[in-house]
């Protein structure tokens, strides 16, 4: 009885984790006034559960800038990303596939 119960929180978590996908989102941030911004709204997006910082590119605007994250999206939405930056009150948004 204990190796059946076993095999079935183990076939539970393979279904689990097997539902789960790496996947990638652009976050625009504004306000970025000097290298410490940056680095706040950076460190702000990894506070999030699976989140990676992958790059960083300037806008066209000296403030402005786009960051390239990865994320599990079992544990995090690009929605969440953002207002994770905002809760340190930098502008932020989900760039979509639209550019806007």
């Amino acid at each position: 009885m204990k190796h059946l119960v076993l095999s079935a929180f183990a076939a539970i978590g393979f279904a689990v984790a097997a539902g789960a996908a790496e996947q990638t989102a652009k976050i625009a941030v504004g306000e970025l006034s000097c290298p410490s911004c940056a680095y706040i709204a950076s460190a702000a997006m990894r506070e999030i559960p699976s989140v990676e910082v992958v790059s960083f590119q300037e806008g066209e605007k000296w403030w402005e800038g786009t960051f390239v994250v990865t994320y599990d999206d079992a544990a995090a939405t690009p929605e969440e990303i953002a207002d994770a930056v905002m809760g340190y009150g930098y502008p932020a948004s989900v760039v979509t596939e639209s550019g806007s």
